[in-house]
């Protein structure tokens, strides 16, 4: 489903929330289309226009895999969120330090 995809490296998060009513389905969706991204671009854009929850069954499934699998390092070196709220960036902040936690 590369249509998810805007250009060589952003990311519209929207379209892959409502590509199915399944959280963990969503989340390997968007775990896919980062990889990829990362196959095409040094860094990818997540565009976070009109999202309104990032679960925890979601984050597990996308960026908690790609933690596991690449590292801390390469998610906050390699991933650029736009469109971001604050309260957004305040969910991926807490999520990423409870991640980093259990590592």
């Amino acid at each position: 489903m590369t249509f998810l995809i805007k250009d060589m490296c952003t990311i519209v998060l929207k379209d892959i929330m409502n590509s199915t009513a399944l959280l963990p389905d969503a989340g390997d969706l968007f775990y896919s289309q980062i990889i990829k991204g990362f196959d095409k671009a040094e860094k990818v854009v997540i565009d976070m226009t009109d999202v309104t929850a990032m679960p925890s069954i979601f984050l597990n499934v996308s960026i908690g895999r790609i933690i596991d699998e690449m590292g801390m390092d390469k998610v906050k070196n390699n991933l650029v969120f736009t469109m971001i709220t604050k309260q957004q960036a305040l969910r991926l902040r807490d999520y990423m330090q409870k991640y980093n936690i259990k590592e």
